[in-house]
């Protein structure tokens, strides 16, 4: 019994363990998932809203600019329609042009006062009796007759008439949203108005398409807060309660939030349109939402449940087998140390010989630790010229087990450059760690390696007087002698011992004068000192050639772009330069003609390698200088092969054309791209290389120069000379002409009449 009563305290002990962690989780992680779920849930409510009042704005954009469009049209003379047959049919006919503009619009109708005709954009034409009727125009059965005309006579700002039953033409019944526009032409006494019918299918088709995996239901109000549309009428019946919680939310501003529908928490996501103020809103029940949540917590519950069910199964099997715990520890003791000779001990003795052997084990540590005290004394002293120490103590502290001191007025630090074929021989290592021992009187020093495997860096302090690059020279031909090992030696120059960044400032100067030497080959050991320092004024001129390469690529002017290379390089291998500026030099001008290969190409394998090898670090003057001629010219031949032939558009082609529609209010550069069969850029490229200017300051002065004599030769106002000379309104003439003449088109007639 009590054998069974312990049995089950530790099976009880255990399963609470086990259990109060799992309760934990469960209390903080159901709430919390549901609480990110919802989070989720109306964030993506609200993207889903936004973007279907985005594709609305872009719809209905076009139907409310869609009247100006029909006045520009110069065919379309709605006050001279009553008196002339033929211009209703031209109006018809130019109707037409307006069927395919747009698939959100069902039909537009253009209607006229003065006939009382309606013109559709499918090309037929309607009279005012024509709606009475169900079958032959578009019949409103909840707007009557005369009440829609007696709207439409009057009507002088836009309107929107909610989704409603329409029969068409044919007799079909349609439910049409409906917008009433009046044209921007007239004020009160303007000559009619336009009816543009959109099918609810189709914006419903477009709520739908923002996304297929979206169950919720859109609505959309207008500024008034009136229903012009819903996704699904019934879903939430008519109980005003939905329009209650716009008008409500109207008050507090655009957003989503958790709402209560008809005795059940939705989700609402609320934006207003800032193009036409119309009110956007999408209802998606919270149960919906969360059903695959509440789901997976379900499953949650009952794998908790069978794992702690197997837990408990497996610990109550666990504790009979392993009832003894001291024994099963012994038992692992002689497994993993096992004495050379087997024999029989007791249970202490067994642990006693355990950690005899964990002794022994960590004795063979210690001496393998000891045996990495080179790489640690390595570290240290590269530390030290990082930078890392800010005073000697410190320092100290640290370097007293290596035996490292650094005790002479000046501190010097150089970098030892391999030949990288030398380097990999060996025996420099060997050769550094002899030649610290044999260190001349007067001097102390530490070679070690640096993080690049080609170098190594010797940082010594000694007297004023100690020859440190006479020392070095002899180093290296030692070396050299000894190991056929070639190098290059950048010394720094010796700075003060007083604090640690002295050593810090000498390592970074003789970086510095390494990198030169790698970069020019011109000598194998140098001082700081005796670098030449470049002449002032060389960075501007770079800037600007490099400038000059920029514009001449973005050209496509080839020989700009080869002319502006060949001088960069020049400047690129002159004399006096620091590497630095060198390496500066290069990285930039590679930059700029890589970054004008991926306008032309931009999934070409051979670009990624010309890039990953372009960036390569330590390359000569001569590897670099070959890199940018390379590169250029791949780029030229690029843009040989994409520039349009000069031969499609002559001067003469060109001047003929914009003599034929240049005073046109429409004639573009695309135009003139369109009508020679051209790209926009290549075109706009040729007419400047051709011309000699851009096509709009061209076309500008052109007809600058035709109104200047419209305005001494004619009485004609401001605003027919702008038409006459293809500007869409007075303001746009006014400001070319006062930009290019230097007074504006009244003050100089005035001034001519003086004259």
């Amino acid at each position: 019994m009590k054998k069974s009563s312990l049995l089950a305290k530790f099976l009880i002990s255990y399963i609470l363990v086990l259990l109060l962690p799992t309760i934990i989780i469960l209390v903080y992680y159901y709430p919390y998932s549901a609480k990110i779920a919802k989070d989720k849930e109306m964030e993506w409510n609200a993207h889903v809203t936004e973007q279907f009042m985005t594709s609305m704005d872009i719809f209905t954009s076009y139907v409310y600019d869609l009247p100006s469009e029909l006045l520009q049209n110069r065919d379309i003379k709605m006050y001279s329609a009553a008196e002339n047959d033929y211009q209703r049919i031209v109006i018809a006919n130019e109707m037409r042009k307006y069927n395919a503009t747009d698939a959100f619009i069902d039909n537009t109708l253009l209607y006229v006062k003065s006939i009382g005709y309606l013109f559709a954009k499918t090309g037929s034409v309607y009279n005012v009796d024509d709606f009475a009727r169900r079958g032959v125009g578009y019949y409103y059965e909840n707007w009557p007759h005369e009440e829609m005309f007696d709207q439409l006579d009057r009507l002088d700002l836009p309107a929107v008439r909610p989704a409603e039953d329409v029969i068409v033409p044919g007799n079909n019944r349609l439910r049409m949203l409906t917008f009433l526009l009046p044209l921007p032409l007239g004020g009160e006494n303007s000559p009619g108005a336009v009816l543009i019918l959109v099918k609810e299918e189709t914006v419903i088709r477009m709520m739908k398409s923002v996304s297929e995996s979206y169950s919720g239901d859109f609505f959309i109000f207008d500024e008034n807060g009136n229903r012009l549309v819903a996704s699904d009428a019934d879903s939430y019946g008519d109980s005003g309660e939905v329009q209650a919680l716009v008008s409500r939310l109207g008050k507090s501003g655009q957003g989503s939030g958790i709402h209560e529908i008809g005795g059940q928490d939705v989700i609402v996501s609320y934006n207003v349109s800032d193009k036409n103020g119309w009110q956007y809103v999408s209802l998606l029940p919270v149960s919906d939402s969360l059903e695959s949540i509440r789901t997976i917590q379900r499953n949650t519950v009952v794998l908790v449940l069978l794992i702690l069910l197997a837990e408990g199964i497996v610990i109550y099997v666990s504790i009979r087998k392993n009832y003894h715990p001291i024994k099963r520890l012994v038992g692992l003791a002689l497994d993993v140390f096992e004495p050379q000779e087997p024999k029989r001990m007791n249970e202490i003795d067994t642990i006693q010989h355990a950690l005899d052997r964990l002794s022994t084990a960590n004795s063979k540590l210690d001496e393998s630790v000891r045996r990495t005290l080179p790489i640690m004394r390595d570290n240290l002293l590269f530390e030290l010229a990082s930078g890392h120490f800010e005073d000697w103590e410190t320092f100290q502290r640290e370097a007293a087990e290596y035996g490292v001191t650094i005790g002479g007025p000046l501190v010097t630090a150089a970098v030892i450059a391999f030949e990288r074929d030398g380097a990999d021989a060996g025996g420099v290592t060997e050769y550094c760690r002899m030649a610290e021992e044999r260190l001349p009187e007067g001097i102390d020093g530490y070679f070690f390696k640096s993080i690049y495997k080609q170098e190594t860096i010797f940082i010594c302090s000694h007297a004023a007087d100690f020859p440190i690059k006479a020392y070095l020279e002899e180093f290296q031909r030692e070396l050299a002698a000894r190991n056929g090992i070639h190098s290059l030696v950048g010394i720094g120059a010796p700075e003060s011992s007083v604090r640690p960044e002295g050593v810090h400032l000498s390592y970074l100067q003789a970086v510095r004068t390494a990198e030169h030497l790698r970069i020019r080959k011109q000598y194998t050991i140098l001082a700081f000192d005796e670098i030449e320092v470049s002449q002032a004024g060389t960075v501007s001129y770079f800037a600007e050639l490099l400038q000059s390469l920029e514009m001449a690529i973005l050209k496509n002017d080839v020989s700009v772009v080869e002319s502006v290379m060949d001088r960069i390089i020049d400047y690129f291998g002159s004399d006096g330069m620091p590497h630095h500026m060198v390496r500066t030099v290069y990285l930039n001008t590679i930059s700029v003609v890589i970054n004008g290969l991926q306008r032309f190409r931009h999934d070409d394998g051979s670009l990624i390698m010309l890039t990953d090898a372009a960036f390569q670090k330590r390359y000569t003057i001569e590897q670099m200088a070959g890199i940018m001629r390379e590169s250029c010219g791949k780029l030229c031949d690029i843009i040989r092969l994409t520039l349009p032939s000069s031969g499609s558009a002559s001067q003469e082609d060109i001047l003929a054309v914009i003599d034929q529609k240049g005073m046109d209010h429409d004639f573009s550069l695309q135009t003139m791209a369109d009508h020679f069969g051209m790209s926009l850029s290549g075109f706009s490229y040729h007419f400047k290389k051709t011309m000699g200017q851009n096509f709009k300051e061209y076309i500008d002065r052109l007809r600058i120069q035709k109104s200047i004599q419209l305005l001494r030769g004619t009485g004609d106002t401001l605003d027919s000379v702008a038409q006459q000379v293809g500007y869409s309104n007075t303001s746009s003439f006014i400001r070319s002409f006062k930009k290019i003449v230097g007074t504006t088109p009244g003050q100089y007639r005035d001034t001519h009449r003086q004259a």
